[in-house]
């Protein structure tokens, strides 16, 4: 797989892997404008259309209220092997319209870190109150998969292993990239990477993860 390392792109992919599982709501809309009022035509000088004033715009009710939260990252390392883990606040921006996402995430940011050939791209989500489930996370963890490996030959693996002192569940997609997995109970967040390279990058960042 061809993966290139520019914001725009490296966005697309983590929103596309990091979409929540929810149905999306219908964002509401506000009323039409009210028709033009006909006037009668008296005499010439009457105007034949008045428009009344515009209505104030009704801002839409939107499907979700998740946040940017950027101290959510704190869980993760500060650098991979020497590499630092930095904020990608575009990746955020663009997950924030999914309104899976939104409906399920209540605050979240996205980091990233790459050196050459090697990248580890993580978010950090802290759920929505009564969202998480063991049926939620096992959805979760599939759908990101499904969209990470969707752009890498498609998911040919999944294993559950202990990295530090947390419970990691590993997805491996066919084409050498691989997905990462973990919930942080105490902290109530779910913190979701892909990774490729040959110094596994998602290893060392799960690994260091600090819950």
């Amino acid at each position: 797989m061809r993966l290139i390392v520019a914001s725009a792109g490296l966005a697309g992919l983590l929103v596309l892997a990091a979409a929540g599982c929810a149905a999306p709501v219908e964002t509401a809309k506000g009323p039409p404008p009210p028709p033009p009022t006909i006037a009668p035509a008296t005499s010439p000088e009457a105007p034949a259309v008045t428009q009344p004033p515009a209505a104030s715009p009704i801002a839409p009710t939107p499907a979700g209220a998740v946040v940017e939260d950027p101290t959510l990252l704190a869980v993760l390392p500060a650098d991979v092997a020497g590499v630092p883990v930095t904020h990608e606040a575009l990746a955020f921006t663009e997950a924030a319209t999914d309104p899976a996402f939104a409906g399920n995430v209540e605050a979240a940011a996205f980091a990233v870190a790459v050196d050459g050939a090697d990248l580890a791209s993580a978010v950090v989500a802290r759920l929505n109150p009564g969202v998480y489930s063991e049926a939620f996370f096992r959805d979760w963890r599939d759908t990101y998969d499904e969209g990470a490996c969707g752009q890498a030959g498609g998911v040919v693996g999944n294993a559950e292993t202990q990295l530090g002192e947390q419970a990691v569940y590993i997805g491996t997609c066919a084409e050498g990239l691989r997905t990462y997995h973990a919930w942080l109970a105490d902290r109530g967040v779910v913190v979701s990477a892909f990774s490729l390279g040959d110094r596994r990058f998602g290893e060392l960042l799960m690994a260091g993860l600090r819950p």
